[in-house]
Formats: C-alpha cells, sequence, structure tokens
C-alpha cells in the first residue's frame, strides 16, 4: 500500500511518524514522509522517501515573535502558529498535494489533520490520526494546550475540550476550505476536531496507560497502546549512541545529573549554565548538560559538567540519577521509563500539563522554563534526590517498561484498519 505520512512542529511531533513510517516500509508498504527541511535527514535516514513542507517552526520559535508567544502560551501562542501557517497557506496546499498525489492511505497528526482529511475525501482514501499527547473529549483530563495544568471541575472539562477543538478551528477554517475548493471538493459542514473525535477513522496515541490512563470515555476508535519506542535498529542507524568517551566518563564516577531542553530555543545559554554549574556543584553532583545550554565559543567546561547532543536518551537515562528537560513527551518517557525523578521546565503547549502531572504522581517536580533561576533550579533537584520522589520515579518506570513498547502494536493496528477501512 502507499502510505503518506503528515509531520510538521518539533521534533517530539514527528519522530514517531518517521519510526512509524520506518516500520509501515519494513511490512513492504511504499512510504513517503511529509517533513520540513530540518527533519529531512532524520526520515532520509530512516530509509523514507521525502516530501517537503514550508515553515520550519523551530527557526520561528527562535525569533522575537516566536519567543513572546512562548512565554505567553496557552490560547495566545496557538493563535501565533495559526498565524504562521495561515502565511505560509499556498506553499501548504502545493507541499499536501505533491506529496500525497498517489498516497492510497494517509496519516497526520493534530498539527496536519486538516489538509490531510480534505485530501482523503479527493482520493478516497483512508485517514488515520496520531496523538502524540491526549487529545480527545473527555470528563476525565483538561486539555492540555490550554488549560497548562490547571484543574478543573469534571463538569467543564468536556465544554474545555470543545472550545479548544474551536480555537483551533477558528485559525484553520478558512484554510482548509479554501483548500476544498481549489480541489474541487465542497466546503466541510464540520470542524476537523469534530470530524475526527465523532467519526470511525482510527487515532493512535503514543502515551504510556501507567503514566496516563485511557479514559474510560473514550469513544471506541481511539486507541492507547503502550508509549511509542524509537527502533533500536533506527536508532543505531541514526547514530545517536553513547559516545566512548561519555561512557568512560560516566564509569568514572556516580550517576549523573542530565539537563537538557530538547528542541526549545535556549537564547540565554550563559546564565543558565552558570546556574546548572553552581547548583550541581553545591549539591557534589557531576551533571550532563545539552550542548544548547553552553554559548557558542565555550569549548571547556568545568570538570563536573560534560556536555552531549543528539543521544539515545533511552541508553543514557538509566545512568543518571536524576533529569531535567522541557516535558517533550518523548524526553518524558525516556526519563520515567527509566524510573528516574524528572523535573520538567515547560514552555508550552502540552509541556506544563505533563510538568504538574510530573508533580501530582509524586515523581519530580514542575517549573515554567522563562522562572528558572538558581534558587528553583536548587529546589527542583533537592525534590527528585529525595528517596521518597525517587522510589516512586523507580516504581512508574518499572510499569512502563512493563508495558512494553507500543509501536510494533500500533503499526499491526494501523495495517490491520488501513486495509478494512480501504475496502468500503
Amino acid at each position: 500500500m502507499r502510505v503518506t505520512l503528515f509531520a510538521h512542529g518539533l521534533r517530539g511531533d514527528v519522530w514517531p511518524l518517521v519510526a512509524l513510517g520506518w516500520n509501515l516500509a519494513r511490512r513492504d508498504h511504499e512510504v513517503t514522509i511529509a517533513v520540513t527541511d530540518e527533519f529531512r535527514p532524520l526520515a532520509e535516514r530512516a530509509g523514507l522517501r521525502t516530501a517537503p513542507l514550508p515553515f520550519d517552526m523551530m527557526s520561528w520559535l527562535e525569533t522575537p515573535d516566536g519567543q513572546r508567544l512562548l512565554r505567553s502560551g496557552g490560547f495566545r501562542l496557538l493563535s501565533g502558529i495559526q498565524r504562521q501557517y495561515r502565511r505560509f497557506a499556498e506553499e501548504f496546499d502545493e507541499a499536501y498535494l505533491a506529496a500525497g498525489a498517489e498516497a492510497e492511505a494517509l496519516v497526520a497528526t493534530a498539527l496536519t489533520w486538516d489538509r490531510a482529511l480534505a485530501l482523503g475525501d479527493l482520493l478516497r482514501a483512508p485517514t488515520a490520526i496520531v496523538f502524540t499527547h491526549p487529545a480527545a473529549p473527555s470528563a476525565e483530563y483538561e486539555p492540555l494546550a490550554l488549560t497548562g495544568g490547571r484543574r478543573l471541575p469534571p463538569t467543564l472539562r468536556r465544554a474545555s475540550h470543545e472550545l479548544a477543538g474551536w480555537v483551533w478551528w477558528r485559525g484553520a477554517a478558512a484554510s482548509t476550505q479554501r483548500f476544498r475548493r481549489k480541489i474541487g471538493l465542497r466546503p466541510n459542514g464540520r470542524a476537523t476536531h469534530r470530524r475526527v473525535f465523532g467519526s470511525e477513522l482510527l487515532a493512535l496515541n503514543t502515551c504510556s496507560p501507567s503514566l496516563f490512563p485511557r479514559p474510560s470515555d473514550w469513544t471506541d476508535n481511539h486507541v492507547m497502546t503502550a508509549a511509542w519506542q524509537m527502533p533500536a535498529a533506527l536508532r543505531d542507524d541514526l547514530n545517536e549512541g553513547l559516545p566512548a568517551d561519555l561512557t568512560a566518563w560516566l564509569d568514572a564516577g556516580e550517576p549523573p545529573l542530565f539537563l537538557g531542553f530538547g528542541s526549545m530555543p535556549v537564547l540565554e545559554p550563559g546564565p543558565l549554565l552558570a546556574d546548572i554549574a553552581g547548583v550541581s556543584e553545591k549539591l557534589g553532583r557531576r551533571a550532563i548538560v545539552s550542548r544548547n545550554c553552553v554559548p557558542a565559543g565555550v569549548e571547556s567546561l568545568p570538570e563536573h559538567l560534560w556536555a552531549v547532543g543528539a543521544v539515545d536518551h533511552d541508553r543514557l537515562f538509566p545512568r543518571r540519577a536524576a533529569v531535567v528537560h522541557h516535558g517533550g513527551i518523548g524526553s518524558l518517557h525516556s526519563s520515567l521509563r527509566a524510573g528516574r525523578p524528572t523535573m520538567v521546565c515547560s514552555a508550552f503547549v502540552d509541556q506544563p500539563w505533563w510538568g504538574e502531572r510530573v508533580r501530582r504522581l509524586g515523581v519530580g517536580a514542575h517549573v515554567p522554563f522563562r522562572k528558572l533561576d538558581r534558587e528553583r533550579l536548587e529546589a527542583g533537584l533537592r525534590t527528585l534526590l529525595d528517596p521518597t520522589v525517587e522510589a516512586r520515579a523507580s516504581a512508574l518506570g518499572e510499569a512502563i517498561r512493563a508495558e512494553g513498547d507500543g509501536l510494533p502494536e500500533a503499526t499491526r493496528l494501523l495495517e490491520d484498519w488501513l486495509q478494512t477501512a480501504g475496502a468500503r
């Protein structure tokens, strides 16, 4: 089957579809994945045919406008992302048509579902959705992108999910309906979120049930497997293993701390690095930092610090005492799967929600990245090093590991559903 996947956003939005595409290709499907130039090397090293998408979100987040909206979060950030999507609307139209021209099936995410579903209507091709964080309406949790981890009464939760859907549709409706007219379709009578959450299309959720149990009021088409993992063979192809010198440094002392913020832009790494160096030294701990925490031109670090670039978190985190990161779903699952206490320094969208989830489960701490200073960093790390927190994190890690890898099951479910849906 010819399958086209549409992946846009940051690395946490893209790698699950790259991994899914890799699995599908190994099962003899012809796979194309549409990504921005930033992620084309990732997809190509996975052996996938790529098609280009416009608008590099990471580069935009590093601009003054992107930074301002990152600090605001919530509605303002979602509106800002929608403005950028509208700005590149013509380029997106052409990119979707080119990428999916010969597809027999489509797979999209919440950031790409509007045009993908329209294209599926044109091609009469089944379209599945991959959710990298819980999104379907429920009375059991709040919408991640809008509430920032704040609790709502159960009676308001479903309404808040509907509000979140309409916020997105309000920004996407004009472009989506124009695209439909361009390709010869009638305007859609339903907002995309209502179509997704009220239909029989397959929705695959990548989250661990031990971290977030499947809500009892989700409809049957929303499937939750174990958390997805990057296949080991694909990790090896990406050359993100542990370098020999890092392994030697790890072996030379007690498990260090880890502090890294994934694809989040760190615009002032100098003060952050000074805080990390000072606090870790005060606590008597070695620490590994991601390279985006190190200012350009800095070539040497204190002996108790080590800087890393892209590296396999699933291999590194089990050798850490505790982990500090931005709360991206990939990093979050890696740290908790390893049984490591985790401090989330959230920036936007789902990250504050996950930060509060970690705090409420008693397996770590949460502070918004914009409020992170030396005092809060020290307080958070002391929480992570508390034996009670370590014990809870260890128990959660055992539960997540016992679930196994959800990607193979998700691939089989998608394959079976596409064959059935395509026969209708």
